[in-house]
Order: structure tokens, then C-alpha cells, then sequence
């Protein structure tokens, strides 16, 4: 039973590669039907600065890959059938600059994930698809390709200041007075976010288990769960990047916690009172909300979170 279901499990993923984004690339031409594959040596003969560079890439030659179920490899992976334009001196058929020119980003990421299948299963919830970013952008120094602003990643102390190249407001946002340590190396972006997949954002399970892998201690279960943190995101109190308030808070001070515990008798005349508790005593000089109610996540002893 369990050799079924890994075939099974198997199958739906060949499946749904063979369906996806990245099994249409070749099909996007109109290849010549005498057009032949003939290997990557001869290209070098005339190209042989992307010759050179590619034959020290991570898809050289040498390797022997190929796109997957096929022996398709090499410059002919990206580039289709070499043979006409090898027959003509240069000027005959090939997928050079101007086809893959005419292409809009979704149909050139499609070169890329007819090989990168495990990509390509989820690249259409990815943060970047539909933005006019191509995998090129990020990943051209890994290729042939140029003609992309971006530095490659061996330029930068570490992997999220590549990152930063694009995403300059939260750069900004990294050098607030409290933050996650992500420019001084202690974390980096992919911990909080997968380039290539997408996050679910539609309930519980989704933006707030990437906080919780790391901040396990306010998952609970709690006897007594704040509604706030069970049924909502960390974001509604906690900005992600960094905050000029301390613990990344979105505010100082108790108008945070009275963005949701406000009540039409909150007012002075009926001192101060929410949940039938006069408070007014209990705030008086700069008191704050979490002087009392300190466990704030959840609680197995107060249903008021106090200590």
C-alpha cells in the first residue's frame, strides 16, 4: 500500500509538470520540421565568449543534463535545433536574441522551468509571478545572459543584501532601531520566504506559521487563547522587517491593544471602564496594558493573560 502510494504521489507530480508552465517552452517557436539536434560543441566555435562562460557554469556541458524525458541538452535546451543554423554559416534558423525578445516574461521563465520541474510545480503562487520579474533577473549570472541590472550574489556579504537590490523600502524598514537581524547575518530572507512559492495568506496556517517556526513558544494550544493571536495574523500587531517600537510593534503604548478592546463606556465620566472593569486607576500615570495582561499570546491560568 505504501509503494502504491508513493507511486501514486509520483505520478500526480510528473503530471502536473508535464502540464505546467515550463513543458511549453519549445512549442512557443515555429521550429523548422528538418530542423535536427546536433550538441552543443560546435556553438563554442563562434560563440566563444558564452562558450567559455558557460562551460564553467552549473549548466555545463559536462554535467550531462538535459531537459527531463529527453536528450535534449546543452545550448539547444534554450536555443531549440542547431543544425539549420549551423548548415548556414549563422544565419539560419535558431532561438537567438530576437525570439526570445518577443517573448513576454511568463514564456521566458518557461525556459527555465521545463527543466527546474520542482519549480515549476509552484511558480504560479510564487510573489514574483505576474511581475514582469523573469527568473533571469535574479538568476542570469548562472547563464549566458546579460543585460540584467542586478549583481550577482557573490557580490554581497550575504544572501538577503541581493535580495535588498529590488526590495529597498525594506532595507529601509531593516535599519529601524528594532528588527530582525537579517543585514548583520543572523537570519536571511528565504527563511520568511520561498522566491519561488507562495505563502497562504487565506487563514491561520498561512502568514502566521512562518513566525511561529521560529516564535514556537506563543503557538500554544493555551487554555485561554487571545482571539487576536488564534483567528488572526501576527502582522495586526507586529510589523515583519523592523519598527521604531520595540518587540516590531505596529504603535507604542496601549492604543495598540485599544485598536480591538475599545468599548463605547471607555470614557472618562465612567472611569475608564472595558470588560466591566474600571480601569481608570489601573492607567493612570503611563500605566500600560501589558503591566497587567503580560501574557498577551495566551495563558493556561488567567483568562485576562494577566501574569
Amino acid at each position: 500500500m505504501r509503494a502504491l502510494t508513493a507511486t501514486l504521489g509520483c505520478l500526480t507530480v510528473l503530471l502536473c509538470a508535464q502540464g505546467a508552465l515550463g513543458g511549453n517552452y519549445l512549442s512557443q517557436f515555429d521550429i523548422p520540421a528538418d530542423a535536427e539536434y546536433i550538441g552543443s560543441e560546435d556553438c563554442a566555435m563562434c560563440h566563444d565568449q558564452p562558450g567559455e562562460f558557460y562551460m564553467h557554469s552549473p549548466h555545463a556541458a559536462a554535467r550531462g543534463l538535459s531537459i527531463p524525458g529527453t536528450d535534449i541538452a546543452g545550448c539547444e535546451a534554450c536555443h531549440g535545433p542547431g543544425s539549420i543554423h549551423m548548415d548556414e554559416g549563422g544565419e539560419g534558423f535558431i532561438i537567438g536574441t530576437e525570439l526570445l525578445g518577443d517573448l513576454d516574461a511568463t514564456g521566458r521563465d518557461a525556459m527555465c522551468l521545463q527543466c527546474h520541474l520542482d519549480q515549476d510545480v509552484h511558480y504560479a503562487t510564487s510573489p514574483h509571478q505576474g511581475t514582469g520579474v523573469t527568473c533571469a533577473e535574479c538568476h542570469a549570472y548562472q547563464a549566458h545572459w546579460g543585460g540584467y541590472e542586478a549583481r550577482p550574489a557573490a557580490d554581497f556579504r550575504n544572501q538577503s543584501e541581493f535580495c535588498l537590490q529590488c526590495h529597498a523600502a525594506v532595507s529601509a524598514q531593516f535599519r529601524l532601531p528594532h528588527r530582525h537581524r537579517v543585514l548583520e547575518g543572523h537570519m536571511s530572507c528565504s527563511d520568511c520566504h520561498d522566491p519561488h512559492q507562495g505563502t497562504e495568506f487565506s487563514d491561520w496556517s498561512g502568514v502566521n506559521d512562518g513566525c511561529l517556526s521560529c516564535h514556537a513558544e506563543i503557538a500554544g494550544p493555551f487554555v485561554f487563547e487571545h482571539m487576536a493571536v488564534e483567528g488572526e495574523e501576527c502582522l495586526n500587531c507586529h510589523q515583519p522587517h523592523g519598527s521604531h517600537h520595540p518587540r516590531l510593534l505596529n504603535q507604542d503604548g496601549n492604543g495598540l491593544c485599544l485598536q480591538c478592546h475599545y468599548e463605547t463606556a471607555f470614557a472618562a465620566d465612567d472611569n475608564w471602564r472595558l470588560g466591566g472593569v474600571p480601569h481608570g486607576g489601573l492607567l493612570a500615570g503611563e500605566a500600560r496594558c501589558t503591566d497587567c495582561h503580560r501574557e498577551i499570546h495566551g495563558s493556561n491560568v488567567s483568562p485576562s493573560f494577566a501574569d
